[in-house]
């Protein structure tokens, strides 16, 4: 236990993290306009009464 790390030393590099940060930004904005867009269709094409 003598061998303890540093509580708040950070083990990244926050380059990598926010490029890491951006990628998935990407991704959950890009799926929510697909789901949206997809959902549109649906709502279209099916008769809810």
């Amino acid at each position: 236990m003598a061998d303890q790390k540093p509580l708040f030393k950070a083990p990244y590099d926050i380059k990598d993290v926010s490029a890491l940060f951006a990628i998935v930004a990407f991704v959950l904005i890009i799926s929510a306009i697909l789901g949206n867009n997809l959902f549109g269709l649906f709502q279209d094409n099916i008769n809810f009464g």
